[in-house]
């Protein structure tokens, strides 16, 4: 899977900076291999919300939105649950690339982060699934109550510092390696 210039997205579906979801992705970054370019994507909260009449004339955030798709060779979407499903600047980032296409044959992780979001987290495979998106179950790690995958903490740098997390994120690079 890996070549020169192997580029991952990362998509938070959480728009607070202090989010689990965003530190985990933050904790990748900075873990990653040195010959992975990994982009944490930004500006959801930018896209208008999704209307069919503006698909084929779409703003410069759509635009950006789809480019950072087309140009990643491997994409991370980690979701928080709300109100058991997934977020609606995730869904919103979805509704805007149905008909494009960008996500078609890429391979995907989707690391279920929280024990109790195992519904958002279906309901997101299913959606990423019928986009036609690969949904790679090795780089998908699931947390569960007696295991937590990640745990709260107040930067990115200090969840590293973490031994058993930090392991935890190498062994994931190592799957998307391959």
């Amino acid at each position: 899977m890996q070549s020169t210039n192997f580029k991952v997205l990362a998509v938070s579906g959480s728009l607070r900076q202090s989010s689990l979801n965003r530190l985990f992705l933050e904790s990748m970054k900075l873990l990653k291999p040195d010959d992975i370019e990994f982009k944490i994507q930004n500006g959801l909260d930018q896209l208008r919300f999704f209307n069919p009449d503006f698909e084929d004339e779409p703003n410069l955030e759509v635009l950006s939105w789809r480019k950072s798709l087309k140009d990643a060779n491997f994409v991370i979407f980690s979701s928080p649950e709300y109100a058991h499903g997934f977020t609606g600047v995730i869904k919103n980032a979805l509704d805007w690339i149905v008909s494009s296409g960008e996500l078609l044959g890429k391979p995907i992780s989707l690391p279920n982060l929280s024990p109790r979001a195992s519904i958002a987290h279906a309901q997101l495979s299913e959606i990423l699934s019928v986009m036609g998106g690969d949904i790679l179950e090795s780089c998908s790690p699931n947390a569960s109550l007696i295991t937590p995958y990640v745990i709260p903490c107040d930067t990115a740098k200090n969840l590293c510092d973490i031994a058993v997390i930090n392991h935890r994120i190498r062994e994931l690079w190592n799957r998307i390696e391959t």
